[in-house]
């Protein structure tokens, strides 16, 4: 019997426990590919799926991992969209209690796979679909940004905050990107950044008026919310948007009286909102997911898009727990990968 290696855990936790296992090789059923792992792309939602602080809740023993990208090796009954042999990348079109990747063999439903784009390389094809896909849901699709607006991204050095800003550059949108240090200041502008707020060491608000002569920013899309909130807050245009996709520090107190006076819009978001997710409740949006599949593929076909920041390699399907405490560091500054 055919057997191939995949990861999973017994136990809440780190990385120390995951555990690489030999299983019987499977076969796909209906409406699944199995894909020949060639990259694989971490991700904070990892790290909290593993230690039991996710939107779900892993059913023990679990496997792990969103973002792959490989190789078709077998299609199931009824898949027409891709064949053995095509380059395909992950989208966040699954929930992971129903499908988990990391290892060398990934089982995924056709809907959660793209084309990987044809000059991207395996790293790179693992490592744009969360970050993008999230950006244009929000950006797009929710907060209905115009061009020539303004955006403030938050902890804009992770791989969503990157990706972030040439989406908003698409639309000519002047963006200005905050870090907790100046010292990631020069990968931010060359990003594309048009201005850098380095929250640990200036007054953000301050920053945004004088940025923007005293009228605030169209849209606020944080990641961070805790104790950058109250600054956010002051931060966003009368009747702007204040979008939330992740919590980097603890959730703080609501900043009630800037938003009465402002008439911000405020909403919590996730990119299950618009791909769907069954264990959420969540049926999604199917024409916008289609509207972002073909508007993604065609920004990395033609450059618009870039290929998001790769900070560090890892090489062979062994490496995956010391790339998953490299991310626990938190001193990277772009995608963490392995590749096989």
């Amino acid at each position: 019997m055919a057997t191939t290696r995949i990861y999973r855990f017994h136990d809440y936790g780190g990385p120390d426990k995951l555990k690489l296992e030999a299983v019987p090789l499977p076969d796909p059923g209906p409406g699944d590919v199995r894909v020949k792992v060639q990259a694989m792309s971490l991700n904070r939602a990892d790290m909290l799926w593993l230690a039991n602080q996710y939107i779900e809740t892993p059913k023990l023993p679990s496997r792990l991992g969103y973002e792959v990208a490989g190789v078709v090796e077998a299609v199931g009954h009824g898949v027409t969209a891709f064949k053995a042999g095509d380059r395909v990348s992950t989208l966040p079109a699954f929930s992971i209690s129903d499908y988990a990747n990391f290892g060398e063999t990934a089982l995924v439903p056709d809907r959660g796979l793209m084309p990987t784009p044809e000059r991207f390389s395996p790293a790179e094809g693992a490592s744009f679909a969360f970050a993008y896909f999230t950006g244009y849901f929000g950006l797009y699709e929710l907060a209905r940004l115009q061009p020539g607006q303004t955006v403030l991204v938050t902890a804009a050095t992770s791989t969503t905050g990157l990706a972030a800003i040439p989406l908003a550059k698409k639309l000519n949108a002047t963006v200005i990107a905050t870090t907790r240090t100046a010292k990631k200041k020069d990968v931010l502008l060359k990003a594309g950044a048009d201005h850098v707020v380095a929250t640990g060491e200036e007054d953000l608000t301050a920053r945004v008026m004088d940025i923007t002569g005293g009228r605030g920013v169209d849209l606020a899309y944080d990641c961070v919310a805790g104790s950058l909130s109250d600054q956010i807050a002051q931060s966003v245009a009368v009747r702007g948007w204040w979008l939330v996709y992740g919590f980097l520090d603890a959730p703080g107190p609501f900043p009630w009286w800037p938003a009465l006076k402002r008439s911000f819009r405020f909403a919590v978001y996730k990119v299950f909102d618009f791909t769907g997710n069954r264990h959420l409740g969540l049926l999604g949006d199917e024409e916008a997911f289609a509207r972002s599949k073909r508007f993604i593929a065609s920004g990395l076909a033609d450059g618009s898009l870039p290929p998001v920041t790769i900070d560090r390699e890892f090489k062979g399907v062994e490496s995956l727990p010391d790339a998953m405490t490299y991310m626990a560091s938190n001193q990277a500054a772009g995608k963490i990968v392995v590749t096989l």
